[in-house]
């Protein structure tokens, strides 16, 4: 039984952190964005440190999991024993090749188990006849199984490089595997046609991509191998230069040593990432790993990626179980090999259709893709992915409405410190309790249906899709550390563009008004705080006169605020810019709508800074000595500092940041905005005295710059946090502070408007 690595420190799915560099990106703070090194051609380094990749392999990576392999098997038993009984067949044929090849006699003894064969054994054995070639083998193309051959025959040696092999290119090495999963292919058709009942069966075609980008790539990353679903007919299949990512069932990563497996297994991450992005109906991935003669299958989940057992294709055990992998491949169920088959492709319409199953009324709605608007940003956690679609049936003579569809795997055990996070049951109350407020109609995502993926069993039973299903032949004690997520898909109304679309600072204006009016109304008449404002979070619409209207959507991490207790130490929730100082400090200040309106300030500060949209941000000059980028890099114990002292007074919130604002009139009025938001958030004069500013109060001065890096200046502090804690103390006036944030905010959305109707 396979042990399960050592608990390793995870990023929580609910922290959207961002790397530290020192440069200042014109794209704002957690935007979705990924870099790919590029795969040199047999290059060993491939952009990449061997430390970076063991570092990456011992986080992410459960390595020598049994089960890996079981789980390419077909889900009916009928099906199961025949892939059996067909693998079985088509390893004979492999070994009959061994045994009777002219090319294998030139290559030596194969090795029968373990590594302790040699290519030329000195001891003199009695030879045994060769077994007759298997019906079909002489089909088989001779240079590619001299090609498959040389694989096989390959030595490894205890240092783990191989037996003149570190001399080869990566190039030859993608030949030999190539044509061993092209023989194995030939073969599975050959012996499905001897068989008494039809039966399909893929095509698996091993594409090598090392010359250049899959042909419909967002980058220029290359890989090494593609494992594809091909429709070639038995002949010699001829080795494509650019496979496509939308046809690829697994990627494959090849290197010549033993000592490369961690690079290998890194290098696959990294394009396995891509493939997950690029295919929309991937409910997870699979992968090769291929170093000498080791084979090893990669089952990429949500938190971790499990690595199976050695197959040591040198031996019989091993080619045995590569071929049974293989042939598994090509005969299970499409959710198997990690496809979703409640998102498909119809031929005849050339169209993606989208299944949106409704917990409630127990309906599956169907849905016609039109584009994708945000993508899966990391290879682990939610993994979340937002389409807009339109519903596929359309009764009435008008155009079918636009939905936005969420598809996530959301967490469905959460550790006693965080709260339970449920969307569609947030969703679902928004919706019961708002739908008739004609005067928030449009501002908030209001839920058309949705519920947990269905996926089917048999040809009459569903069952909920989880992480479980998925890895249902993994032995319990490798899961043991492994995060269990549910998939669910919601479609919502309306659907909005996103912020950086806006035209104008007043713009801005009445949609962060608009937005904040709905959040107010979901939290005191729903009970609910959303937890993560940020410009991804915060849409508009445009109605057909012109004029535009915010949406607040994305309610995966809000909470019910009756679920949050004064004892409870709060889960650190967003991303680093835009988090409140409590979210930062994961104080046990209570969460309240006050720290969604203090993200709010810091969006607009951000905004006010890079600019509202791309044609600002081309002309400003962006320096990374800025001190607003001290919210985004660090810890977030160095950003909460940073930001307790550059909020503490209107003045310390001009010299930082107010004062770096784009230099032209409009940015003067978002000026003003920022200014008056801090000033009732923080210096409301309905709050005490020790309820002023952000930063703790000094022992004996008030120079809040000097304070951070003092000793003795958190000493009061570090005695009793709450007691000296200014958040702490505006806690109870929550509502009263909000009602003047609303007012404040509720009247530069009317001057905006004037502007925007003068104009």
């Amino acid at each position: 039984m396979a042990v399960a690595n050592p608990k390793r420190q995870r990023v929580s799915d609910t922290q959207k952190t961002l790397p530290s560099e020192t440069c200042f990106q014109t794209e704002l703070p957690g935007s979705n964005s990924t870099t790919v090194p590029d795969n040199d051609e047999d290059s060993a380094s491939h952009s990449y440190s061997p430390r970076s990749a063991d570092e990456f392999v011992d986080e992410h990576f459960i390595q020598n999991v049994s089960g890996v392999l079981d789980a390419a098997s077909p889900l009916r038993r009928s099906d199961s024993i025949r892939a059996k009984r067909l693998a079985a067949k088509v390893f004979e044929r492999l070994e009959a090749l061994i045994s009777s090849s002219p090319e294998a006699q030139l290559l030596g003894t194969t090795k029968k188990h373990g590594r302790s064969g040699l290519l030329h054994s000195t001891k003199r054995r009695k030879r045994k006849p060769a077994p007759k070639p298997a019906p079909g083998l002489a089909d088989s193309s001779p240079n590619g199984c001299l090609l498959l051959l040389r694989w096989i025959r390959l030595t490894l040696l205890q240092d783990g490089s191989s037996d003149g092999a570190c001399a080869l290119r990566n190039e030859e090495m993608r030949s030999w595997v190539s044509s061993f999963i092209e023989y194995v292919a030939d073969q599975l058709k050959q012996v499905v046609a001897a068989e008494s009942s039809p039966l399909s069966v893929r095509r698996l075609v091993a594409f090598k991509g090392h010359r250049s980008a899959p042909c419909d790539a967002n980058s220029s990353e290359r890989i090494d191998m593609a494992l594809a679903q091909g429709f070639r007919s038995l002949g010699s299949v001829e080795n494509v230069e650019a496979p496509e990512y939308a046809n690829t069932v697994a990627l494959i990563e090849v290197r010549q040593c033993l000592s490369e497996q961690n690079c290998a297994y890194w290098q696959l991450a990294q394009r396995t990432h891509t493939l997950h992005s690029t295919q929309i109906n991937r409910r997870f991935a699979w992968g090769l790993t291929v170093c000498g003669t080791h084979v090893r299958a990669c089952l990429f989940g949500n938190d971790d990626i499990l690595a199976s057992k050695v197959m040591d294709v040198a031996t019989e055990s091993g080619r045995k179980q590569f071929v049974t992998l293989l042939v598994n491949w090509a005969m299970c169920e499409s959710q198997r090999l990690g496809y979703d088959p409640t998102i498909r492709y119809n031929r005849e319409t050339g169209q993606w259709e989208i299944d949106v199953w409704d917990d409630e009324s127990r309906v599956t709605h169907t849905y016609i893709h039109e584009r994708t608007l945000f993508d899966i940003s990391s290879q682990f956690g939610r993994r979340t992915r937002c389409f807009i679609a339109s519903a596929k049936e359309n009764s009435g003579e008008q155009p079918a409405p636009k939905m936005l569809i969420k598809d996530a795997w959301a967490p469905t055990e959460f550790p006693d410190s965080e709260v339970v996070r449920d969307e569609l049951s947030n969703l679902r109350t928004i919706r019961d309790k708002l739908g008739a407020d004609n005067a928030l109609a449009g501002t908030y995502s209001h839920l058309e249906a949705g519920g947990v993926v269905q996926q089917m069993q048999t040809k009459q039973k569903t069952a909920d899709d989880t992480t479980g299903s998925i890895f249902a032949d993994i032995d319990a004690a490798v899961l043991e550390d492994v995060p269990a997520r549910i998939h669910r898909r919601v479609a919502t109304t309306p659907v909005g563009e996103q912020l950086k679309s806006v035209r104008s600072v007043d713009e801005l204006i009445v949609v962060v008004s608009d937005v904040m009016a709905a959040h107010t109304a979901i939290v005191r008449r729903c009970g609910i705080l959303h937890r993560d404002l940020s410009t991804n979070n915060i849409m508009f619409c445009r109605d057909d006169d012109g004029m535009v209207r915010g949406l607040l959507i994305d309610f995966d991490n809000a909470v019910l605020q009756s679920d949050l207790h004064d004892e409870q130490r709060p889960d650190q929730i967003g991303t680093f810019p835009y988090m409140s100082i409590g979210n930062l400090e994961q104080s046990s200040v209570k969460r309240t709508a006050l720290d969604d309106w203090e993200s709010l300030i810091y969006i607009l500060c951000w905004l006010g800074t890079i600019g509202i949209n791309r044609d600002d941000q081309t002309n400003v000059e962006i320096r990374s000595n800025l001190p607003i980028c001290r919210w985004r890099n660090g810890s977030a114990a160095d950003v909460a500092i940073a930001k307790r002292a550059d909020m503490h007074t209107s003045g310390s919130l001009w010299n930082a940041v107010v004062m770096h604002f784009i230099n032209a009139p409009e940015y003067a009025h978002l000026a003003r905005l920022v200014r008056k938001l801090r000033t009732i958030l923080l210096e409301n004069s309905k709050a005490p005295p020790n309820g002023q500013g952000s930063n703790w109060p000094a022992p004996d001065d008030d120079n809040i710059f000097t304070k951070a890096s003092r000793p003795d200046a958190s000493l009061d502090h570090r005695i009793d946090p709450v007691a000296t804690d200014p958040f702490a103390h505006r806690v109870e006036l929550s509502n009263v502070i909000v009602d003047d944030l609303l007012s404040v905010i509720q009247e530069h959305r009317d001057e905006a408007l004037g502007r925007i109707k003068d104009a």
